[in-house]
This record gives C-alpha cells, structure tokens and sequence, in this order.
C-alpha cells in the first residue's frame, strides 16, 4: 500500500490505517510505503507493520499493490513493474490522486461519487473496472460502551486543520448556546489521532474521514468547513452528504449553493438533538464498517491478479509525478504569497497616504501658527512702541511736575 507521505494523520493515511489493520486480520501481509515517513510511519510500526522509505527493501512477493498517489505508486513500479495494481482515489482536487494509463492499473477504486465520476470519464480508465466503495473506519463490538451525547449539549469541538475564521463564528454561537467549544488541529498544533478528543463531546465539526469517525463514535456531526457546510448527519442527509465523501460542498440538509458565511450558525446548534448520535453511529455500522470494506477490497484485488502482466517502467513517471505535485504547491503558495505581499503593500500605501494627509494637516498647523506669530509679534512690537511712548509721557509729566 503507498502513499505519498506517512506524515501527519490526514485522510488517505487515516485511510491506510484503517485499511492494513483489517487486511491484517482476514490473514493479508501488508506492507506500506512512502518516500516520507513521519507520525504515522511511527504509529504503523508501532502496531507491527512494516513501513520502508526505499524501494530497493521492498519485497519481491508482493502478490498485488494498492496505490494511492501516482509518485509514490510510480516508484514502487519501477522495482515491481509486473506486479497487478490496483489504483485508489479519495480526492478530486489533488493531481496525484488522477489515474495514469502508463502505471498499468488493472482496477480503480473510488470512496465517492465525485471522484467515481472522474475516475470513469478519465481517459487513463478506460477498458478497465471502477470500483465504488464507501470510506471504512473502525467499528467494534466494545463501542456500545461509549457514553450517548448529552441533551441539551455540553461540549463541542471542531476538528479540521483548515479552518482559519470559523472557529471564531463556532465559539460564539457554542457561547450563545451554552455549550463549551475547543478546537483540535490548530495551526501549529500536531495531533497523533483526534479521536480521544471526540469521545468527550457531544457535537463535532468536521468534514470527510474525520466526520466518519466522529460518526463511528455515536456523536452529533455538523459537516463544516471553512468555505463548505453540509448540514448535520442525519438518516435524511446521509446519502448526500456520503456521495461528496462527506466533504460538505453545500449538499444535506442545508442545501446547495449555500454559503457558509451566510448560515446562522447559533440557529443551526438549536437543530441539535440527541438522536443524532444514534442515527450516526447506525450508519457508519451499515455502510462503513472496515471489516466489510477490507473483505470488497481483497475482492477486488482479486479480479486484477489473474490479469495479463506488462511491464510497466515508473522511473520518469514518478519524477515527472512528483514534479508536478511540487510545482502545483509551490505555485499556489507563490500566488498567496504575490497575494499577502499585495496586501501588505496596500495597507503599507494607506498608511503613507494617512501619514502623507497627516503631514500636509500639519503642514496647514504649522503655516497657520506661523501666520499667528506674525500677527502676534506685529502685536507685540505695536504694543511695545504704546508702551515706550507711554513711558516716555509719563517721564515728560514727572519732569514738568518737579520744575513746577
């Protein structure tokens, strides 16, 4: 199984997770690899998984690969060029996560529809099986120990690393409500696994994997995100909401093509009720069970391994691959960049505009106070000329009082 990174727990690595430890289960080897290891690496081999970061330690019986991320997947095929591949797609967004006809895949998976209906229309597809299956996560027996949700709710907490502005709106309707607010996964804040964090709620905010674990946990789920909302998980909002792979693009019970600025957000906590917990926790067991989704995927897997090998080179692919990806981030946080030096350069010219206005205010204050003192001293010099002749009056008075 690859991936790009095994850095941070983000979705696709939640995914692999989830994914070995049930593969492990139905008696599957499972070995893992990215070119980056990290926080997850580290938990994977906790749990005894082998994890590698170089190609030339990977094994030479690997009946089947599954990739996620064509650099990484083109790197494991440029040492296994025969071996059967199966591609999986969580996203629609990333260029990694597109198909490529030159990597030989023998099946496609998709976790939503969005990225199904790419994933048949891609040209790299075609003549090959697309395979739609739900996101898995945990589901066990002991979970019916976990406490219900409280009514009226006590606590919340949004768990999202892209959320900037909106835990300020969700502190504040939370506050209105009485119910305390904390968010996980803060800038800077590094968080090995949120789940803990989740159980002590009553409402989660969140999106896509991690709105499914919340799930998992029986909470009350509110999927929303910085510029998408899709309302709360409900038995009447699941199907939409799942089809966006619960990713809140303004479907569920809220609608589309709504605005997340523009919610009430304090009217949309009142909607909270208690059942939400259950109704969540009776659709993840229905529909996302890891159990079900690993026996689907050894299925699949399946399909592709009597398939006719070719050889397939991924040297140049991987590089070309992994090139694109980096020069897509590095232009977007170039552009941002041009953007927040663009700002500054305006809040830097409307300060100079301010200190220039405030320079010519002066400038008048100055020549004003100079033309007073002018007057003043014209004043003074008149004053002092009364003054002397005053004197001198009074001096010729004095003289001709003594002669007399």
């Amino acid at each position: 199984m690859t991936n790009n990174a095994l850095t941070a727990r983000g979705g696709s690595e939640s995914y692999l997770e989830t994914a070995a430890a049930e593969l492990r289960k139905l008696g599957h080897e499972v070995v893992l690899f990215s070119r980056v290891s990290g926080l997850t690496a580290d938990r994977l081999r906790e749990q005894g998984f082998e994890v590698l970061d170089a190609t030339d330690r990977l094994p030479r019986d690997i009946d089947v690969i599954h990739g996620q991320h064509t650099n990484a997947v083109a790197l494991v095929r440029e040492q296994l060029p025969t071996v059967p591949l199966v591609f999986a797609t969580h996203s629609w967004v990333i260029s990694i996560e597109d198909p490529m006809a030159e990597l030989g895949a023998g099946a496609y998976v998709a976790f939503n529809e969005l990225t199904r209906r790419r994933l048949e229309a891609h040209a790299a597809t075609a003549g090959s099986e697309v395979v739609r299956l739900t996101q898995p996560v945990e589901v066990s027996f002991a979970d019916g120990t976990r406490e219900p949700v409280a009514a009226p709710p006590r606590r919340a907490v949004a768990v999202s690393r892209g959320m900037t502005t909106l835990p300020v709106r969700l502190a504040k309707a939370c506050a209105e409500l009485g119910v305390d607010f904390r968010r996980v996964g803060g800038e800077g804040e590094v968080v090995p696994d949120p789940r803990q964090d989740m159980l002590g709620a009553d409402i989660v905010f969140a999106i896509g994997r991690t709105a499914l674990e919340a799930m998992a946990a029986a909470r009350a789920v509110l999927v929303i995100d910085e510029t998408a909302l899709g309302g709360w998980v409900s038995s009447a909002s699941y199907t939409e909401l799942e089809a966006d792979g619960f990713t809140g693009l303004g479907v569920g019970d809220i609608g589309r093509g709504v605005d997340p600025a523009e919610v009430d957000l304090t009217e949309l906590l009142s909607r909270y009720e208690p059942d939400l917990g259950r109704q969540a926790r009776r659709l993840v067991t229905r529909h996302h069970a890891a159990q079900h989704h690993a026996a689907a995927l050894v299925e699949v897997y399946r399909s592709v391994a009597d398939a006719p090998a070719s050889e397939v080179s991924g040297g140049t692919i991987a590089v070309l691959s992994q090139d694109r990806f980096r020069l897509e981030n590095r232009a977007v946080h170039a552009e941002w960049k041009v953007a927040r030096l663009e700002r500054e350069l305006d809040a830097v010219r409307s300060e100079l505009e301010g200190r220039l206005r405030e320079r010519e205010h002066l400038l008048a204050r100055v020549s004003g106070l100079g033309d007073r003192l002018r007057r003043a001293r014209t004043r003074a010099r008149r004053f002092r000329r009364q003054r002397d002749r005053a004197r001198e009056a009074l001096a010729a008075t004095g003289r001709r009082w003594r002669r007399s």
